[in-house]
């Protein structure tokens, strides 16, 4: 099925790259699901269910472990909640009510359209349950449309993104690859993509979407990420004044997440802010299997 895609795509890209456009966009506008493993299953089911009204009129789920303090976590293209759940339950061991979000056509969330705008208007829905966001983990496009959500009206007093792009280019490559896109509905593609997120394509590599704030944020990459690579990080890090960039190795772009390093990392850095924040908040971390 996948090679007839790939070789429509191909006939459609020399005939007419517009079509071939719309196609790909309709085609990468569908995420594909994954069930949920044991583990992942076990996980959830120490969770308290949440639901939120989603961007397209969705009902759609949130799971929440732990209480305190709201840290707000926040999943890849073609990920889920499932997926943060190791790094949720351990922020909630250290004091913190960690909610971990489906977006809309993503894990147990329903609808089968999602986008990157739909995304990050998700997130302030989520957002405007609780009275205030401490602080907003995003993995991969879960960190970019966190920094998007803030044009909605998305505060926190920290945030942290795991091996975030600076811009979409994943999505471009990933079209690339899997549908063999030409050039030219590659570039059709980009200001398509865009203009649903409200900037021009040579503004999101300018890392626009990440327009600084005072608030602090924690950066974590892979030097050996081969989905997001390195210069990502970097080009966001010379934009935001008050980012820490933390540079690891060996763990690639989706064990990030639940790695114990990393763990480790974002926790402490969560309990320095609370300090800062002036709140006491009593918890352990506990070993991560």
């Amino acid at each position: 099925m996948l090679k007839i895609i790939q070789g429509a795509m191909q006939l459609t890209g020399r005939l007419s790259p517009k079509l071939s456009a719309n196609i790909a966009m309709y085609l990468s506008s569908r995420p594909r699901r994954y069930a949920d493993s044991e583990r992942e299953r076990s996980q959830l089911a120490q969770a308290k269910k949440i639901t939120y009204r989603g961007a397209l009129g969705t009902e759609n789920t949130a799971w929440s472990w732990g209480e305190g303090p709201v840290v707000i976590l926040c999943h890849g293209w073609e990920a889920k909640a499932a997926k943060m759940a190791t790094l949720a339950m351990a922020i909630a061991d250290q004091g913190f009510q960690a909610v971990a979000i489906d977006a809309t056509a993503h894990g147990h969330s329903e609808g089968k359209v999602c986008n990157f705008d739909i995304m990050a208007k998700d997130i302030c829905s989520l957002a405007s349950q609780f009275s205030e966001i401490f602080a907003i983990v995003g993995h991969s496009m879960g960190g970019m449309m966190t920094m998007r959500a803030r044009e909605f009206g998305l505060k926190a007093h920290c945030y942290a993104i795991l091996g975030s792009p600076s811009a979409p280019l994943l999505i471009i490559e990933i079209m690339k690859k899997m549908l063999k896109v030409s050039p030219g509905t590659a570039e059709l593609c980009q200001d398509k993509i865009a203009n649903q997120i409200g900037y021009s394509w040579q503004e999101l590599l300018q890392c626009k979407m990440y327009a600084p704030e005072d608030t602090p944020l924690l950066m974590i990459y892979d030097t050996e990420d081969d989905e997001v690579p390195i210069f990502h990080g970097e080009r966001i890090y010379k934009t935001w004044p008050a980012a820490e960039m933390i540079k690891i190795s060996g763990v690639g772009h989706r064990k990030i997440v639940w790695d114990v390093e990393v763990i480790e990392l974002v926790n402490n850095f969560l309990q320095q802010q609370k300090k800062n924040k002036k709140i006491v908040v009593k918890g352990t971390l506990n070993k991560i299997a």
